[in-house]
This record gives C-alpha cells, sequence and structure tokens, in this order.
C-alpha cells in the first residue's frame, strides 16, 4: 500500500468503502450457498468480482483479519446450533 492509499484509507469514506465491500463478498458467499467458506477455498465464480472489489477496497491484513473472524464465527454458529438441536446434552 502506497503512502497515499493509507491516508485515504484512514479516512472514514476509505473504512466504509472497506466495510461495503467486505459485507457485499461475505453476502455473495451466503447467497451463494457457500456459507462455510474459508480463507484459501476457492471463491465461486459468481463471488469473483466482488471478492476482487474487497481485496482492492482493504489493506490485506484488514482482508486476513476479517476472513478469519467470518470463519470463526462461522463455526461457533454451527457449534451452538448443533448443541441446541441436540437440547444443550454433552456428547461425551
Amino acid at each position: 500500500m502506497t503512502v497515499e492509499e493509507v491516508k485515504q484509507f484512514a479516512r472514514r469514506k476509505g473504512r466504509r468503502a472497506c466495510h461495503d465491500a467486505r459485507d457485499a463478498f461475505y453476502k455473495c458467499l451466503e447467497d451463494s450457498g457457500v456459507p462455510d467458506w474459508r480463507r484459501g477455498d476457492a471463491v465461486p465464480r459468481s463471488c469473483a468480482k466482488s471478492r476482487k472489489a474487497y481485496e482492492s477496497e482493504c489493506p490485506a491484513s484488514w482482508v486476513v483479519h476479517f476472513d478469519q473472524t467470518y470463519a470463526h464465527n462461522k463455526a461457533v454458529a454451527q457449534f451452538l446450533q448443533e448443541k441446541v438441536q441436540q437440547g444443550g446434552r454433552r456428547t461425551s
């Protein structure tokens, strides 16, 4: 990232563009039936454009962080859903 790109991102408008691009990409994943996507998995063809926009609007370190957070939150939600379906019983 150049100094000018860092300055632009530091502005509210740059952060908003990053967050909007991130949200659009994750919505695309959900709409494409790939809610358990993880960083390193292939991006569905229908989401390639939104992924490219996301990566161009956000600093690379933020993309990594957001992707890890997305995957973690999905895993926790799935775990909790399974527990609710089991009636909260221990599995061991």
